[in-house]
C-alpha cells in the first residue's frame, strides 16, 4: 500500500477516534468536573469547536513530523500559519481552551474551584485585572515572536560592533524583514480593542501569547546552551517555532508539559536508532509533536496530577526553570569534557 494512502486512512481513523474521545466520552474534562457545566452555553458547541481546533492542530503536527523526518526541517509555512490561527482562535472562541479546575494557593493552603471551564490562567488567582498592563504585555509578547521570526545572524566570535553591523545588514537585505515589521506594528492594533472587553477573551489571548513565547524560550534556551557547550547546533530553529505554535494553541502550562515529555520519546527512539546503526542525527520535532498529542489526549489525568504545581504561578515556575537550565548547562559541559577525555 502506498505511504500516502496509508497515512490518509490512518488519519481518518484517528480523526474518528478523537471525535469519540473528546465529544462522545468527554475525556478531556478534569476528574470530578461535570461535562454539562459550561457557563450557560450549549456544551456540545464548545466540545465540537474544541475538537475541530485539535484536529487542525494535529494535522499541522503530522505535516511537521513528516517534513522533519524526510527533510530534517520544519518550514515556517506550517508554524507561522498555525501560530496565527491559534491566536485568532483564542480571540474568537476563548472557551475552547483545555478545560481546567482552577487551583491556587491562599495563605499556604491549596484552594480548588471546581466546575470551571475557561482559558487556563497565567498566574493565580487572576491574570487580568484592572491594574495589570495587559496591552503592554500582549504587545511585548507579540514583538518577541516577530523578532524571533526575522532572518537573523549573529557572530559571537566577532567584536560586538562588527557583529551588530552584520546583523543589521542581514536584516536590511532580507525580504522577510518588512513583513514582520509590519506585523509588529499592526498586531497591537488588534489587541487594543480586546483590553477592557470580555474577560474570557483577554485571558484566552494572553494565555495563547504567553504559551507561544514560553514554548519558544524553552527550546531556544536549550538550543543556545547546547550550542555553547558542544560547539555545534543541537536543535534547529524549526523546533523553536514549532513549540511557539504549540504554546499558542495550548497555553503555557500545557507547553511546559510537552517540553518535559518530549525527551523521553526522543530518548527511546534515539537508542533504537543508534542500535540499528542508522547514525546519531535524530530530528527532534516529531517528539515534540508526539508529546503534544499525548498531553492533549490524556489531559484529564495529567492536569489532575500537575494542577497544584502550576498554582505557584508563572513567575515561580520560570525561576525554577532558569535554575534547571543552568544545571543542565553545567551537567552537559561536564559530560562533554568527560567524553572528550575518554576519546584521548
Amino acid at each position: 500500500m502506498p505511504k500516502k494512502i496509508f497515512i490518509t486512512i490512518m488519519s481518518g481513523i484517528a480523526a474518528a477516534w478523537l471525535y469519540w474521545w473528546e465529544i462522545e466520552m468527554g475525556m478531556l474534562m478534569p476528574f470530578g468536573m461535570p461535562k454539562a457545566t459550561i457557563f450557560n452555553i450549549n456544551e456540545l458547541d464548545i466540545f465540537v469547536q474544541r475538537y475541530l481546533i485539535h484536529l487542525f492542530l494535529f494535522s499541522l503536527l503530522l505535516a511537521a513530523t513528516l517534513t522533519d523526518f524526510y527533510e530534517m526541517i520544519i518550514p515556517d509555512s506550517i508554524t507561522v500559519v498555525g501560530t496565527a490561527f491559534a491566536l485568532f482562535i483564542a480571540i474568537l472562541f476563548p472557551l475552547t481552551a483545555l478545560p481546567v479546575t482552577e487551583v491556587y494557593w491562599t495563605d499556604g493552603f491549596l484552594s480548588v474551584v471546581p466546575q470551571t471551564v475557561a482559558a487556563m490562567h497565567l498566574w493565580s488567582p487572576n491574570p487580568v485585572d484592572a491594574c495589570s498592563p495587559t496591552l503592554l504585555i500582549m504587545t511585548l509578547l507579540w514583538w518577541f515572536w516577530c523578532f524571533a521570526m526575522l532572518d537573523r545572524v549573529w557572530y559571537t566570535k566577532l567584536p560586538f560592533r562588527k557583529a551588530f553591523a552584520i546583523f543589521c545588514r542581514y536584516l536590511y537585505r532580507s525580504p522577510r524583514t518588512k513583513y514582520y515589521i509590519a506585523a509588529a506594528l499592526i498586531g497591537p492594533l488588534f489587541f487594543e480593542p480586546l483590553v477592557g472587553g470580555r474577560g474570557d477573551t483577554q485571558v484566552a489571548l494572553l494565555s495563547s501569547l504567553t504559551g507561544m513565547a514560553a514554548g519558544m524560550i524553552l527550546v531556544w534556551s536549550v538550543r543556545l546552551v547546547a550550542q555553547w557547550v558542544l560547539g555545534v547546533e543541537a536543535m534547529g530553529f524549526g523546533d523553536v517555532t514549532l513549540m511557539g505554535m504549540i504554546g499558542a494553541f495550548l497555553g503555557w502550562q500545557a507547553v511546559l508539559l510537552v517540553f518535559f515529555f518530549a525527551p523521553f520519546f526522543g530518548l527511546v527512539y534515539g537508542i533504537v536508532h543508534a542500535a540499528l546503526g542508522k547514525g546519531r542525527a535524530v530530528p527532534y520535532g516529531p517528539f515534540l509533536c508526539l508529546a503534544t498529542v499525548v498531553v492533549v489526549v490524556a489531559w484529564s489525568p495529567i492536569w489532575s496530577a500537575t494542577a497544584e504545581y502550576f498554582a505557584f504561578g508563572i513567575g515561580t515556575i520560570g525561576l525554577a526553570l532558569l535554575v534547571l537550565l543552568v544545571l543542565f548547562g553545567l551537567l552537559l559541559s561536564l559530560v562533554h569534557k568527560l567524553f572528550a577525555g575518554l576519546r584521548r
